[in-house]
């Protein structure tokens, strides 16, 4: 299997399994990414989406040899490959604009489309062993759907820029410099500090951080107007549900809220 799946604690954990590869993503798999996030986007159950990769490396790109079918890769006309690539630019739009965080636990290379997966993550850990490339120019290719924008919101336009044109390896510290990822752990605590911060979210007010997720998204592209006009909105709705209920009544009654992500 090339990708396993875990639930537990309302956390579904995504692993990229092709380890002797460093993970290079195939189509299959990246099919099956689609059918996977498409899933979790709809479940109750989930509440949390953590993405990691086996072995050394998170994800090293798409395969370019072609992974398991080499022999196939060449037989692809440009149309075909334009139409796969919309069809996979779900799996970022799905880790944006699902209803629950999504979370990317880094070690070793990610490269490519494997860093474009981690980019549209909410948020990102790594390990100090990570190492970071875009590779798109060494590859010939101008880089997957939706990267230019994810790198640009997050890292603004002249980093990503330099990331696309100079096509540069940096370190995970730098990486936490500019802000591409959120926390920097040593190797040997990744699993457990991801883990961690998974397990908070899910635990955590769901159509909360629904509504913040809109919020935050609507706010790349609108008005400060309109945002605020969300905002308020979604607020005024949050403070009916349980768990704004709830967090009100935890809060008197001095005790942690127990949230049920309605």
């Amino acid at each position: 299997m090339t990708i396993l799946v875990e639930m537990a604690n309302g956390v579904a954990k995504l692993t990229l399994n092709r380890p002797d590869r460093l993970n290079a993503l195939t189509m299959p798999m990246l099919d099956e990414l689609v059918e996977r996030l498409q899933s979790f986007a709809v479940d109750a159950s989930v509440r949390c989406v953590l993405i990691a990769g086996a072995g050394k490396g998170f994800c090293a790109g798409y395969d370019l040899s072609g992974g398991e079918e080499p022999d196939k890769t060449s037989e692809i006309r440009p149309e075909e490959a334009a139409a796969h690539m919309m069809i996979h630019s779900q799996i970022p739009t799905l880790l944006r604009r699902m209803a629950k965080p999504t979370v990317a636990a880094i070690r070793g290379p990610a490269a490519g489309s494997g860093l474009l997966l981690a980019a549209a993550c909410d948020l990102r850990v790594a390990s100090v062993t990570a190492r970071f490339k875009l590779a798109f120019a060494t590859a010939g290719r101008c880089g997957d759907p939706g990267g230019s924008f994810l790198l640009t919101q997050l890292l603004g336009s002249a980093k990503a820029r330099e990331l696309y044109l100079l096509d540069e390896k940096f370190d995970a510290p730098s990486a936490l410099a500019m802000g591409l990822v959120n926390r920097l752990v040593d190797d040997d605590q990744l699993e457990a500090e991801s883990q961690t911060i998974a397990e908070k979210l899910a635990q955590g007010p769901t159509a909360a951080f629904a509504a913040m997720k809109r919020n935050l998204n609507n706010a790349e592209t609108s008005s400060f107007e309109e945002t605020m006009a969300l905002e308020a909105t979604a607020n005024a709705q949050l403070s009916l549900s349980h768990d704004g209920k709830e967090a009100a009544r935890a809060f008197m009654e001095k005790r942690a809220p127990v949230f049920r992500g309605y």
